[in-house]
């Protein structure tokens, strides 16, 4: 009988998806909490240094970071549910475990900066609840086929919430350290998110070209088209975020017209990898004051988990793109 990802399989071995021990691996090698940091200057600079203006940005930033990781904490948790792959079903709990570990980190941010109350208010906004209702798209049944149904799940849960959303969020957080020195222990620990948040993406998009490769009737145009539009609408949802984040900043390498330029481009990026389309006709110029931030996350101290080269995951600041790890 012919197998694939979607049949259970009861015996640890053999392996099917070796891939899975390197990504784990790699989440081990980066493990942290948020107990590392006291974030006692953050909190100093953050009611002395900055502005109004840019205390507000951060405000509104880590409230829909926080946002976020409330919403979206458990699909990893169902992994081996959907694949029922020993392996698998590590890695999804490997996953879930980060998952936790972020959602406590920025809840423990938002006690540490008082803004506990300004975050439940931001969640009542019109345009922080749109982005609740397409964060949870992927929860929607389209398909009476499990397979499908899921691998459309699977794709909206990671180009869009895993690879995409968050992003724009880390930008401004770590443009924050890096151009105007402040809020070191809030950055790393958005660093250390990002990172993980970078290889739920590329778990994601190398479980999807798997089912594209076992299973390749499932990738019809009905299928992408419903993905690209899905997109879209989640960039509109964004852009909006992204007016209410920036408040009206305006200065080299932020502004809202570079971060929507920047998440176009994670769109783009993210339906290519998986073989679909782009649907954005990207702004270069706008896009070229976002490459500090790519080189970061894919920069040249970071090792690959394969240990093939002389660089180190765990715990840096930088990331990794598919080409380091396959």
């Amino acid at each position: 009988m012919e197998t694939n990802i979607f049949t259970e399989q009861f015996s640890r071995k053999p392996n099917n998806y070796p891939w899975t021990e390197k990504f784990i691996e790699s989440m081990h090698n980066g493990f942290w909490t948020d107990k590392e940091f006291s974030f006692t200057s953050d909190v100093q600079q953050f009611k002395t240094v900055l502005t109004d203006q840019e205390r507000e940005i951060i405000v509104r930033v880590l409230s829909a970071i926080g946002q976020i990781e409330v919403a979206v904490k458990t699909f990893w948790a169902k992994l081996g549910e959907n694949l029922p792959h020993p392996a698998l079903q590590d890695l999804g709990y490997v996953m879930a475990n980060t998952e936790v570990i972020h959602n406590n980190a920025y809840e423990r941010l938002l006690t540490v900066l008082d803004m506990e109350d300004v975050f439940e208010e931001n969640l009542k906004l019109d345009f922080i609840q749109g982005r609740v209702k397409y964060l949870r798209k992927y929860t929607h049944k389209f398909y009476s086929s499990s397979k499908k149904q899921y691998l459309y799940a699977l794709t909206l849960f990671t180009l869009l919430i895993e690879n995409v959303s968050l992003f724009s969020q880390f930008y401004i957080i770590n443009w924050f350290a890096r151009y105007k020195n402040v809020l070191k222990d809030t950055d790393q620990q958005v660093k250390y998110t990002r990172n993980e948040e970078n290889i739920h993406a590329l778990v994601g998009i190398k479980i999807i070209n798997t089912i594209r490769e076992e299973l390749p009737e499932l990738f019809d145009e009905e299928l992408e088209e419903r993905i690209r539009d899905e997109a879209v609408e989640a960039y509109k949802s964004e852009a909006k975020i992204v007016d209410w984040m920036v408040n009206g900043i305006d200065e080299p390498g932020l502004s809202a017209d570079i971060l929507k330029a920047f998440i176009q481009n994670r769109i783009n990026s993210s339906l290519e990898q998986i073989g679909f389309k782009t649907v954005f006709e990207v702004d270069n110029n706008l896009l070229d004051s976002t490459n500090w931030f790519d080189e970061e996350l894919l920069g040249n101290n970071m090792t690959d988990f394969f240990h093939s080269r002389p660089v180190e995951y765990s715990k840096k600041s930088q990331s990794f793109g598919e080409e380091d790890l396959f």
